[in-house]
């Protein structure tokens, strides 16, 4: 990278051969040494989370300050403790995949056979057995209907719900035209109104 240190270094995920003192006493070595200067961790539980504080409070190590979950409408797995926790401990959260890596557009149709040719799902259709299921489904007509009353995309609406929830820290939004970008933005400045976000989160 051309650099002396780091900013952040996370793990991707958890290791489940690897017990958490292993990898968290190396993650301070770098950190002591000056060549790291926050750790942080993806894909990790609610409770691998704690376990993790712990060890590293018992140890007086440096501790995760930066988590990355995915986190969308379609994909809630970390709204009720995950996210909580991380606001209660002061630990940043960058969720990623707000979009439910594209299903969220509204592309799909429940036909696993009938993929758009380019898109996530066609060259990894194994995120099909992730969202595909008759919920996420009715969801996403809820959030076009919603998207079509308000006049703005559909994808500017599935962020700003992300981006509003007070334990969010920042998003990574996974671009790769520039309009993906300017959704994106748009998301961030709609502010999304309360009573609003609490409609969608109440979407069965």
């Amino acid at each position: 990278l051309g650099v002396d240190s780091v900013e952040i270094y996370m793990l991707h995920e958890p290791d489940e051969n690897v017990p958490i003192e292993e990898s968290l006493e190396a993650l301070n070595e770098q950190v002591e040494a000056g060549k790291v200067k926050s750790i942080g961790c993806s894909n990790f539980t609610a409770d691998m989370l704690k376990e993790s504080l712990e060890v590293s409070e018992k140890n007086g190590w440096a501790r995760f300050e930066i988590t990355e979950p995915p986190f969308s409408l379609a994909d809630r797995r970390y709204e009720s403790d995950f996210l909580p926790l991380c606001l209660k401990e002061e630990i940043s959260t960058i969720p990623y995949s707000p979009l439910a890596a594209g299903f969220l557009a509204g592309k799909y149709t429940p036909n696993k056979d009938k993929l758009p040719k380019g898109t996530r799902f066609d060259i990894s259709p194994g995120h099909a057995d992730i969202y595909f299921n008759d919920h996420n489904f009715r969801v996403v007509h809820q959030l076009h209907e919603k998207a079509k009353e308000m006049d703005i995309p559909i994808v500017q609406l599935a962020m700003a719900w992300v981006m509003t929830n007070p334990c969010v820290t920042s998003t990574l939004i996974g671009a790769r035209k520039t309009e993906h970008i300017d959704n994106a933005v748009s998301a961030l400045e709609m502010d999304l109104d309360l009573g609003l976000r609490e409609e969608i989160s109440n979407w069965d």
